[in-house]
């Protein structure tokens, strides 16, 4: 047998191995999500942001692309950003930007500032939804277990909970690694979420694919967002937002402090 099939074979799904059971398999990877999550912190990388104005047959009517390169201080990240609609910065807006990233970095190390990215992490809100494993598929070449999700009824002690609580979708965890590989969100009802003077959202679908670098290290490859909706009670919008995530860089610091007398 050659390496290439010992590799495809080692690597397909064997539908004979009965699957986990949902919850208590999910739960379980709360701890190790979480230190993924906190693994980003040890890279530098780069961030494209892609922001689309959708027409109603889904055709891109507008198109911003901004491009940030990114590294954490205490493990909170700062973006700064380096283009904008594929041209470079120069002159004094990428003077303001370096010196806005700067001065982030330095509040974060006083412990002065908070990071410019807050946003629910997906291992603080596991426990909200009831998982059933529906089967096995493979994903870049490697078996993940497929569980579809909703939330569970009642208030949970979570940020943005009026919105989780509306939300279902699909989970693929990586079976050999028990890592979150991919995941699709989309709302059930009308979310009613106002996001400025008159304007609320609709719908929503979120994305998220990660990539493995290494064995038992799963980092972001790409977040797709979109939500439809109205402003004004009559005018509707539809906005689509994707995130991918490139260049990873193992990023070490060593921090020396002297104390004067």
């Amino acid at each position: 047998m050659s390496l290439l099939a010992a590799v495809l074979l080692s690597a397909a799904c064997d539908a004979r191995v009965p699957l986990p059971e949902g919850d208590a398999f999910v739960r379980s990877l709360a701890a190790a999500q979480r230190r993924r999550e906190e693994a980003l912190s040890l890279y530098t990388y780069d961030v494209s942001e892609a922001r689309e104005q959708l027409a109603r047959d889904g055709r891109v009517r507008r198109r911003e692309t901004r491009s940030f390169e990114v590294f954490h201080v205490k493990g909170r990240p700062v973006r700064r950003l380096v283009a904008r609609d594929g041209r470079p910065l120069e002159g004094r807006q990428r003077e303001r930007e370096e010196r806005r990233a700067r001065e982030l970095a330095e509040g974060l190390r006083s412990g002065k500032a908070v990071s410019e990215e807050a946003g629910l992490r997906l291992s603080r809100i596991l426990e909200r939804y009831h998982f059933v494993a529906r089967g096995r598929e493979e994903v870049e070449g490697r078996c993940a277990v497929v569980f579809d999700f909703t939330a569970r009824p009642g208030d949970f002690d979570l940020e943005r909970d009026a919105l989780l609580r509306h939300l279902a979708g699909r989970l693929w965890v990586d079976e050999e690694e028990r890592a979150v590989a991919l995941v699709e969100v989309h709302n059930t009802s009308p979310l009613r979420v106002a996001l400025g003077i008159g304007a609320t959202v609709s719908a929503v679908t979120f994305r998220a694919e990660f990539r493995r670098l290494e064995a038992g290290v799963w980092l972001p490859r790409a977040l797709e967002a979109a939500a439809d909706g109205k402003k004004l009670l009559f005018r509707v919008f539809r906005v689509r937002t994707t995130t991918t995530y490139e260049n990873y860089r193992r990023f070490e610091v060593e921090v020396q402090e002297n104390v004067r007398p």
